[in-house]
């Protein structure tokens, strides 16, 4: 936390386009096309909340635990420590479950460390995954531990493997609702990464979530241009501007 009451990301450039950083306890999303820097920008914001002392809780939808750790061995970053649910179970032999309660698509609750050494295992006929048994596993973990940041990398994937159990609109977005309301009333500061989203169409996670950071990245010539804008940030002012960033050794660096 800041002498300010916000919330760093971690990223000293990105904390002043945010007018000091994320106001704490809201959901938030990072939005940007594949290979735009979304993960790596959710790693160090719960970094930086280790650093700082705090509980903290990865949800890994996309990447197995053990290359998220190699993806950014290259900066130093020890992310053994950071408390992963490995939500992604396979994509082969998904069927429905008569009780989602079960949530057998789910590990139980270790460090990035072990479940990097374990790696995943195979899926089975029995998996599921759905928006909702992630709710009801992150509502199991956070009746037992305070978490001050979350990150959940991605919604976007963790849609995909829904529609693999359900082809219901309406329950899809009903599940988000209350995904959301739970992050909220939690008073946890979350970021759910996600592909671009259609500035025409209201989703629920544009409704509901408290601000949106969109991440872009295009090729001139052979060179790759990445640049960072705060679309929305309900309740503060904040840089309008797209600002050009780089990722480099020590990081996302902005400006």
């Amino acid at each position: 936390m800041t002498d300010d009451g916000r919330v760093s990301t971690g990223i000293p450039g990105l904390d002043r386009m945010l007018g000091g950083g994320l106001i704490p306890g809201r959901p938030y999303m990072v939005t940007g096309e594949t290979g735009s820097g979304k993960t790596l920008l959710g790693l160090r914001f719960l970094i930086e909340g280790l650093q700082n002392g705090e509980e903290v809780l990865m949800v890994a939808v996309d990447e197995p635990p053990t290359e998220i750790i190699e993806n950014v061995q290259s900066f130093g970053w020890d992310l053994s420590s950071i408390r992963t649910l490995d939500a992604n179970p396979g994509t082969h032999g998904l069927k429905r479950l008569a009780d989602v309660q079960e949530i057998r698509s789910l590990h139980n609750l270790k460090s990035m460390g072990a479940l990097g050494a374990e790696g995943r295992r195979p899926a089975d006929a029995g998996d599921e995954i759905s928006i909702q048994s992630v709710y009801l596993k992150l509502r199991q973990q956070m009746s037992e531990v305070r978490y001050s940041r979350l990150v959940i990398d991605s919604l976007t994937s963790l849609r995909k493997f829904a529609l693999k159990v359900s082809s219901d609109a309406q329950s899809e977005r009903t599940e988000i609702q209350s995904l959301f309301r739970f992050l909220s009333e939690r008073e946890v500061t979350a970021l759910l990464t996600s592909g671009p989203q259609n500035p025409r169409l209201m989703t629920p996670e544009i409704m509901l979530s408290r601000g949106e950071i969109l991440l872009t990245r295009k090729w001139i010539g052979d060179k790759s241009v990445r640049q960072i804008k705060v679309v929305r940030f309900r309740g503060s002012a904040h840089d309008l501007e797209r600002r050009p960033f780089t990722i480099t050794l020590a990081g996302i660096q902005v400006g």
